[in-house]
């Protein structure tokens, strides 16, 4: 009896065990139900976020807008929150800080058949028009994965690159190599020209106006992009040394009239004086003025003494 009464015992501990261990699995289950049920989403203070549901019993479509700067924004479970910057961007070719190589330009020839090296800065917002914005996600951003700072910078070189280089293209043919390269005003003619294409060209390649200018804040008008290059510069240097001998030559040119004219001014003014004192009082008035003659004025009648240097005695 002794025997049974202990068996009985540990049935019972064991029993009690297996129903704590049951209770604690009871309670992750739970807790992971929960989890999925309560889904919580936050987006930073530069970024505008794209809910779109995912769950179970739903289609992955388009709910609702989340504002910058959200926390703990309750989603439903399985859904996603799809997040994008809303202050200002840029897209910069070749430099410092570019986006590109360090040593990238795009390549331009001009009208006179020079090929040009030319670096870009464009400057720009996200349009965060709910509309837009879902279009430009849909379209562009799921493709890319522009939500991702990788997916972002790959966006900027498959859409952007492109029609630059296609606008400048375009409109460099138009100038010649050193009107770019030396006219301030023809640069600037240049720059507005191709900024108005590549703003034509951009919308048309990724199906809307996605992109505002730098000051747009979602309340304001969307605005242009801000495009900016920097001095158009012939990939062939020696089409510089032979630019910069050249205005040498017109400068030392420049110089030599200017000397000649000097002189030419001078040679009239020799025959106006010649003329009018003839020919021995212009000498004479030259030797005066030179001060190797000394003037004396010497009274009528009288006597003049002159001093007669000593010769000096060489020691021997």
């Amino acid at each position: 009896m002794a025997k049974l009464g202990t068996v009985t015992g540990n049935t019972s501990k064991g029993g009690v065990k297996g129903k704590l261990i049951g209770g604690a699995i009871l309670v992750v289950l739970l807790i992971i139900v929960l989890a999925n049920l309560f889904n919580f989403a936050d987006t930073a203070a530069n970024k505008i976020g794209l809910h779109y549901g995912g769950g179970v019993v739903e289609d992955k479509k388009f709910k609702s807008v989340i504002p910058p700067g959200a926390t703990n924004k309750l989603i439903g479970p399985g859904d996603t929150v799809y997040s994008y910057p809303i202050d200002q961007r840029s897209y910069i070719i070749g430099g410092a800080g570019a986006d590109t190589d360090d040593a990238d330009e795009v390549t331009v020839v001009s009208k006179d058949n020079v090929r040009l090296g030319v670096r870009v800065q464009v400057y720009f917002t996200l349009n965060r028009e709910q509309a837009v914005l879902q279009s430009f996600h849909e379209r562009i951003g799921l493709k890319t994965e522009a939500f991702e700072d990788r997916g972002w910078n790959a966006m900027l070189q498959s859409y952007f690159r492109p029609q630059i280089d296609r606008a400048l293209v375009a409109v460099g043919t138009n100038y010649n190599w050193a009107e770019l390269y030396n006219n301030e005003a023809k640069k600037s003619a240049f720059q507005t020209a191709a900024a108005k294409e590549f703003t034509r060209l951009l919308p048309a390649a990724v199906g809307g106006d996605y992109f505002c200018g730098p000051s747009y804040t979602g309340n304001n008008a969307c605005g242009e992009l801000s495009f900016t290059i920097q001095k158009p510069t012939p990939l062939d240097k020696g089409i510089i040394d032979g630019l910069e001998a050249k205005q040498r030559a017109e400068l030392a040119k420049q110089a030599q009239e200017q000397k000649n004219q000097q002189v030419n001014v001078e040679l009239q003014s020799v025959r106006q004086q010649v003329a009018m004192l003839g020919a021995n009082g212009y000498l004479l008035k030259t030797a005066i003025e030179s001060g190797k003659i000394q003037f004396m004025v010497i009274p009528q009648n009288g006597n003049v003494s002159l001093p007669v240097p000593t010769p000096q005695q060489t020691p021997r």
